[in-house]
């Protein structure tokens, strides 16, 4: 079962964060605007998170203070070889056995095997001055698919919290498992999807969902845009009824964003 939030100012980026993504800020940018939070939360020195994109993993969430590990995951994998989802999942595989919620690893070699040679994997630990990592397994909303992994790095031998590591995972896991795609196993990269799904909506009922998806209240929407409650709650069932839901949080399952 995923980690509780239950930390104020946790529950309170989740939020900031879904908000953004729903008025359709690219997730990269909004994750890498947030590195902050997510490195001293966790006391990792670099947060990468490797979602499978077509069967490939690409280095697209890499969160970091400045651009070392980004440069050497293009100098040691992503310019030379293709890096598959099948290989790095059966790397991980050996390291997290069943019903494991992290693993402490203290080589790359041991993520990358068939992806560097022994002496690559040398080299890119002692660029990095990687002293150990863990990592943890990102699942799909009903915790039944592994879509990715998120991976920590410390240069230093700390002994993080793992409430606050786990936590850190958690609240990753909230924002991106929306965004992804199972059947095309992709990662959307903003809120498309969400205007794909609602065609059949008019230009009003867009915005309208747009704005409870987001939590905000039926007075503050009625407000933002200049109707009263009733035309609200009139837009709201024919909303309702074209998505063939009951309840706002059918609707949030319905367009895939779970505040």
């Amino acid at each position: 079962m995923p980690t509780q939030i239950t930390d104020t100012e946790a529950l309170h980026k989740i939020i900031d964060l879904q908000s953004c993504i729903i008025e359709g800020k690219s997730v990269k940018t909004l994750l890498y605007k947030s590195k902050d939070y997510f490195l001293e939360q966790s006391s990792a020195d670099f947060i990468t998170i490797y979602m499978n994109e077509h069967e490939m993993i690409k280095p697209e969430y890499i969160l970091e203070k400045e651009m070392l590990l980004s440069d050497l995951l293009e100098k040691y994998i992503f310019s030379k070889k293709n890096f598959k989802w099948e290989k790095f999942v059966a790397n991980c595989t050996k390291l997290l056995t069943p019903g494991m919620k992290y693993a402490k690893f203290t080589e790359r070699y041991q993520l990358f095997k068939g992806l560097l040679s022994k002496r690559e994997s040398i080299s890119f630990t002692e660029e990095l001055q990687m002293r150990n990592g863990i990592i943890m397994p990102l699942h799909t909303a009903d915790n039944k698919e592994v879509i990715g992994y998120v991976c920590l790095i410390f240069q230093s031998d700390i002994d993080p919290d793992m409430e606050k590591v786990e936590q850190v995972k958690t609240i990753l896991g909230t924002i991106l498992h929306p965004l992804y795609d199972r059947e095309r196993n992709t990662l959307y990269s903003k809120c498309i999807r969400i205007d794909e799904e609602m065609l059949f909506l008019t230009k009003k009922e867009k915005k309208i969902v747009k704005h409870v998806l987001t939590g905000a209240s039926y007075e503050n929407i009625a407000q933002t845009l200049n109707i009263s409650i009733n035309t609200l709650k009139t837009h709201m069932k024919n909303i309702f009824k074209k998505s063939n839901v009951s309840s706002k949080i059918e609707l949030f399952n319905k367009y895939h964003i779970r505040l």
